[in-house]
């Protein structure tokens, strides 16, 4: 712990010092990062803060993947001679800091990073069928209420709709999401279904306009790449027996009304979503609002420990049958595990993925 905390510390401050010099030389407002150390969210989050830039803006793919974008563009343009334009230069570049009335538009070219495939209806519901996996099916209208009775009650859910997110970070399209309003959601959703350690944190989803409200942070994080701290009100004390406490015992402890998304520091690793970007997904979580008073779901990756996020139709639903979740919905479909049939491909995902 010693050591990642030391090589965590380095590594921020090299970032925050290259951030100010290439701020104070350029005088440029806004920065863009990539390379796989813009994955680092906790040092992102401190140069938002501290570097006076106002915006900076992270590839969602910033690791090895990433390097399929440039490829793509330098053939664009340097070998088929195609203009290099931006968005600025197009003239449909916006500033995206918030106004009174919300927030302002966030021009982002890769909209969301919803880049992956998508099943058709029929396509889905010939995969069920085929499978012999009982379903509801439900208007588009009538899924998000569906889904948050789901969450409010406990259940955990796999989420599979629209098109597959490019890059490491599910983001609604391919994701798992419960209640972070749950003491017990973290440690369930670590030990029965990615099988892995108990202590591994999650990340919230929250409606981009309503971010300021729980977490210090007013700026798009739509690939959930920033960090920030959850707002003092929205916190609990720790009593002094339980600051006395260390390691996994104090970890436990409940930190804020949301203490599945809630780090140790009171910080978490967030998504904003705008409806524009992920309709769906916006719904999901404005239906659970209504009924909870909480915008937020906890949101992780839809696989197991080790392996890729699911792609497929099959691929979630042989998740889902491998694990402990509780509910698939796979576009408009939505399966109850308890009325699934029995299902054994002979593998075990414990054996077969090892620890990440």
């Amino acid at each position: 712990m010693d050591l990642a905390r030391s090589i965590q510390v380095i590594t921020e401050d090299v970032m925050l010092k290259m951030a100010q010099f290439t701020q104070r030389e350029t005088q440029m407002k806004y920065l863009c990062l990539a390379g796989g150390v813009a994955l680092n969210c906790v040092a992102n989050g401190r140069v938002l803060r501290e570097v006076p830039f106002e915006e900076i803006w992270i590839q969602p793919a910033a690791g090895d993947a990433g390097g399929a974008l440039g490829i793509a563009l330098a053939l664009w343009h340097r070998y088929l001679d195609q203009p290099r334009r931006s968005a600025e230069r197009n003239g449909t570049w916006k500033p995206r800091r918030s106004s009174t009335n919300g927030p302002a538009p966030y021009a982002d070219g890769m909209k969301g990073s919803y880049l992956g495939p998508r099943n058709t209806e029929k396509e889905i519901e010939a995969f069920l069928g085929t499978n012999h996996a009982p379903f509801e099916k439900y208007h588009c209208d009538e899924l998000p209420q569906v889904v948050a009775e789901l969450l409010s009650d406990g259940k955990i859910v796999g989420l599979h709709q629209g098109r597959m997110e490019f890059g490491p970070r599910a983001l609604g399209g391919r994701s798992i999401i419960g209640d972070p309003r749950s003491p017990q959601m973290q440690s369930v959703m670590n030990l029965k279904i990615k099988y892995r350690e108990s202590f591994r944190p999650f990340a919230p989803s929250i409606q981009r306009e309503r971010v300021s409200e729980w977490f210090e942070l007013d700026a798009d994080s739509p690939y959930m790449l920033l960090v920030a701290d959850v707002v003092k009100g929205k916190r609990r004390d720790m009593t002094d027996a339980e600051k006395a406490l260390w390691g996994i015992e104090k970890l436990n402890i409940k930190r804020s009304e949301i203490p599945a998304v809630t780090h140790v520091d009171y910080s978490a690793r967030i998504q904003t979503v705008r409806r524009e970007t992920n309709p769906l997904y916006w719904d999901i979580i404005e239906a659970f609002r209504v009924r909870t008073g909480c915008p937020i779901l906890v949101n992780t990756s839809f696989n197991v420990r080790g392996e890729p996020i699911v792609c497929s139709p099959a691929d979630s639903y042989r998740c889902f049958m491998r694990t402990e979740m509780d509910y698939l919905v796979l576009e408009n479909c939505v399966l109850d595990k308890k009325k699934q049939p029995a299902f054994a491909d002979g593998k075990d995902w414990r054996a077969e993925f090892s620890l990440d």
